[in-house]
């Protein structure tokens, strides 16, 4: 069954970029909030009209800080090698009753790290944190026009299932389609059907 892990669970991870540069992986704590509005004022707005909140507005992120609840949703932060600037963040947004086995998994690559890898490794690690809390599946909804990420989370095993017409609406009014992804975590659910029932 499901196992939710904390901040104090997680062992801070590091990662090399095809560049050569070294970046660091950690949950969001209350400190973090200064650094992560300056890594969403970097992102141009077109990006951030795509983004499910409006993550411009600081008291989006305020909000987020406040409310950190690693039981509902895990936000983990890329650092740069001094660990004076997030490059990138992504997060297991964890689903509840019928879906309690699912967990969404969304990512942002600062512009400045962007086709080095960082997204592909940012996918490994929220696909091995799902792994490790007995998760069955992931789930990714994103926009078809975005092209280089759907390739990027097929080439770590999601499947594209199907696309969602008009599904996402943007702040200014636009519909966009969406594609639907799952990666499936555990083969054999035998176990835990037995288990539950």
């Amino acid at each position: 069954m499901k196992r939710i892990l904390g901040a104090e669970d997680y062992t801070p991870k590091t990662s090399i970029l095809i560049n050569g540069e070294m970046v660091c992986f950690r949950p969001l704590t209350v400190s973090d909030e200064l650094a992560l509005k300056c890594f969403f004022t970097e992102i141009s707005e077109r990006e951030a009209e795509t983004l499910r909140d409006d993550v411009r507005d600081p008291e989006t992120i305020y909000r987020w800080i406040q409310t950190i609840d690693y039981r509902s949703t895990l936000p983990l932060l890329v650092w740069n090698e001094p660990l004076d600037r997030i490059v990138g963040v992504g997060s297991l947004h964890y689903m509840s009753g019928v879906h309690r086995h699912i967990a969404d998994i969304r990512i942002v690559v600062g512009k400045s790290h962007r086709k080095l890898g960082l997204g592909s490794a940012m996918i490994k690690e929220l696909v091995e944190l799902g792994t490790q809390q007995g998760l069955h599946f992931l789930s990714a909804e994103i926009l078809t026009d975005n092209q280089l990420a759907i390739k990027a989370f097929r080439q770590l095993g999601f499947e594209a299932k199907c696309t969602l017409e008009e599904f996402f609406l943007t702040r200014k009014g636009e519909f966009r389609d969406v594609v639907l992804m799952l990666k499936r975590l555990r083969i054999n659910m035998e176990e835990d059907f037995f288990y539950v029932f």
